[in-house]
């Protein structure tokens, strides 16, 4: 492992897998809820409940994966082969999603839905578990682990762009946004785009990081999936990490899967302009903003500025959304750009994770980045699972009806509850949890890494 800086190259072809990878993620959490429930006719529940299933295989899948990643030798490394299979399959996979025959009943529509979200969902572990592994496998230095996720989480905001950004350009130049056959031509369109998008970048990840993807010794690999499963359980330091994670992920969630109901039913505000007034404002600014967050987490330590930056975005989801006036613009584009800067604070948790990694190596002599960021992945899909079915029955239980044009004022209200404290709520829990209870200090790792690198040089 490279314990020197890397080079520029390594650091964009690695990170710009996750342009592919997160388009696919946008693309389906802001998009596909509404398609199935508008355009293709799926009630909203059976919707919620096709996704969560899909989501919550996802979830089961990525410990697995990580750990077979781990367990990998061949002439490519371990990470690599599925970083290249896994994009191409996923590329396939997401053609085939937003492009439903005609089907009359919900069962099969239900069906549909269950069985191509399935198959997304497996491409997606296959190449999104070995490629952030492999992440914290390029470098041992800690800023320098620092400077290779803010990478990733800027391409992966480039992937937000696009898997955000295309449906409703496209969309917008066919004319009339409200036409079901419109929304479906521009669901279809772009899927292929994305579809392409995702087989380039993987295989330039593929190209870019030759020979800095090392199989391990098969000594170090030799105990059972389920003794490892064990062991990671064990891990308390590891296992607060991953709650907090996963409590301000499901806020994440809401927040994606309710953002066009909200946008539209609660302000009034067509979709092309929600997307290119307020979310795209929004990650452009969460873009800029990493070199801020890099920047805080070697002044400052990983732990303060994680905090600051998620307790942040919940208050503020907490106090604006349900107060924003009806057809006006400007203030939710206000809240964007703030909410960017703080939403900026994610990529210190990948990073601090690595760390968490070198915590285990220190106790158990083994490295084990593919299962625990197996179970990172599993984190965030179960947080996305759970966001997602209960997105869909919140949906029945306010009384929104996908065949009316307008919604009542009270079903509006209850999104803007919904999407303000609803969302928020999670965010600032989760920071809490990782505030108060997660016990990794910066001062602790750096002792950890002095002791590995001693036991390396033996």
């Amino acid at each position: 492992m490279a314990i020197h800086s890397l080079n520029i190259k390594t650091k964009l072809g690695y990170a710009s897998a996750e342009v592919g990878i997160t388009a696919v993620q946008l693309f389906t959490q802001i998009y596909l809820l509404k398609y199935y429930t508008e355009t293709i006719g799926l009630i909203p529940s059976l919707a919620g409940i096709a996704l969560a299933i899909s989501v919550i295989w996802d979830a089961v899948s990525d410990p697995l994966m990580g750990n077979i990643s781990d367990r990998t030798e061949s002439r490519m490394g371990r990470r690599r082969p599925y970083i290249l299979f896994g994009g191409i399959f996923l590329s396939l996979s997401i053609l085939i999603l937003f492009s439903p025959p005609e089907i009359t009943s919900q069962l099969g529509k239900f069906l549909y839905l269950l069985t191509t979200y399935l198959l997304v969902n497996t491409a997606m572990t296959i190449i999104s578990v070995p490629h952030i592994a492999l992440g914290g496998e390029l470098s041992f230095e800690r800023n320098e682990r620092t400077s290779i996720f803010g990478w990733r989480l800027f391409f992966s905001n480039i992937g937000m762009l696009v898997g955000m950004i295309v449906p409703a350009a496209i969309l917008q130049s066919l004319g009339d946004e409200t036409s079901k056959e419109n929304i479906m031509s521009s669901r279809i369109g772009a899927g292929e785009i994305v579809s392409g998008v995702i087989v380039f970048t993987s295989v330039l990840a593929f190209l870019v990081t030759k020979g800095k993807d090392n199989t391990v010794a098969k000594e170090e690999n030799q105990s059972s999936f389920f003794v490892s499963l064990y062991s990671v359980f064990k891990n308390k330091v590891f296992l607060v990490l991953l709650v907090a994670f996963i409590v301000a992920g499901i806020g994440r969630t809401f927040n994606t899967a309710i953002a066009l109901y909200y946008y539209q039913y609660r302000l009034g505000l067509k979709e092309s302009d929600v997307i290119l007034n307020i979310m795209l404002p929004f990650f452009m600014v969460l873009m800029c903003s990493i070199p801020f967050w890099v920047w805080m987490a070697k002044k400052f330590g990983k732990k303060i500025p994680a905090f600051s930056g998620v307790f942040l975005l919940g208050l503020l989801t907490v106090i604006a959304y349900p107060l924003f006036p009806y057809g006006e613009i400007r203030p939710p584009l206000l809240v964007a750009f703030l909410g960017g800067i703080f939403a900026g604070s994610i990529l210190i948790m990948d990073s601090i994770l690595t760390d968490v990694v070198d915590y285990d190596e220190l106790k158990t002599n083994r490295k084990r980045e593919g299962l625990y960021f197996g179970f990172w992945k599993m984190g965030v899909k179960f947080s996305q699972a759970f966001g997602i079915a209960l997105s869909g029955f919140l949906l029945d239980i306010i009384g929104f009806d996908a065949n009316l044009p307008t919604q009542s004022e009270e079903v509006g209200f209850s999104l803007a509850m919904i999407f303000g404290p609803g969302v928020g709520f999670f965010f600032i829990v989760g920071s809490l949890i990782f505030l108060f209870l997660f016990p990794l200090t910066d001062d602790k790792h750096k002792r950890i890494q002095r002791v590995l690198l001693k036991r390396r040089k033996k």
